[in-house]
């Protein structure tokens, strides 16, 4: 059974967990990823400003937050910022496509604020796009590749999105049965691609920070933070 940590997502976890090159593990309760959340309850807000996680990022574009406003904005309590990630955000045209709208992505416009969001942050974090799955898969990665956790885990916590995303998916295949199911469901050799991708083109996440303008401080910050 795949439980999301809040009661009115399907894909709310915690980067927490997943062992470090050095034998540690990363922090729990302070980075979590998610899907959407149009309709937190009262549970949810109690959760969350338990575990002091009170900064939301949404990476949906414009459209998707003015169609469905996201449950935390306007809530005093917490921080929500809206950084609009619209690169890599439709449906690619083909599954050899994918890990290429992965790097599209990780080159967006507003990554730069994500990434120094997350860093400055003086509470926990929590980031979400609409399905938790690319977008939020892509910031996941890197972060978790940021602090040496092995591929294997990090596919493996992109590929978690298939399971607790799986309702999701099958209200796709439903409403929408011209799209190649193949495409939009996670599998292994997405995110195996795209950290081959990735390395080609960056070496490793200190130069692609680097590359997106943060400084030395928010890249330790970064680490410091899992």
């Amino acid at each position: 059974m795949y439980c999301s940590l809040l009661k009115t997502t399907q894909n709310t976890r915690d980067l927490g967990g997943y062992k470090k090159q050095d034998g540690n593990l990363t922090k729990y309760e302070n980075i979590l990823r998610s899907d959407v959340q149009n309709y937190p309850g009262e549970e949810d807000f109690e959760y969350l400003i338990s575990k002091n996680i009170t900064t939301i990022i949404d990476m949906r574009g414009a459209k998707d937050v003015e169609r469905k406003p996201s449950g935390f904005f306007g809530k005093s309590v917490f921080a929500y910022y809206n950084f609009q990630i619209i690169e890599g955000s439709g449906v690619p045209e083909s599954v050899e496509a994918v890990p290429i709208s992965y790097m599209d992505i990780a080159k967006a416009k507003a990554m730069p604020e994500v990434f120094k969001c997350i860093a400055n942050a003086n509470t926990g974090v929590m980031f979400n796009c609409t399905a938790g799955k690319d977008r939020t898969g892509v910031v996941s990665a890197i972060l978790l590749l940021h602090v040496n956790v092995s591929d294997e885990d990090i596919i493996k916590d992109y590929v978690l999105t298939k399971e607790y995303g799986r309702e999701r998916l099958e209200l796709v295949h439903k409403n929408f049965p011209e799209i190649d199911m193949n495409i939009v469901t996670p599998c292994e050799m997405f995110m195996k691609e795209f950290l081959k991708l990735f390395r080609e083109e960056y070496g490793d996440t200190n130069a692609y920070f680097k590359s997106l303008g943060l400084s030395e401080d928010e890249i330790s910050a970064l680490r410091d933070k899992l």
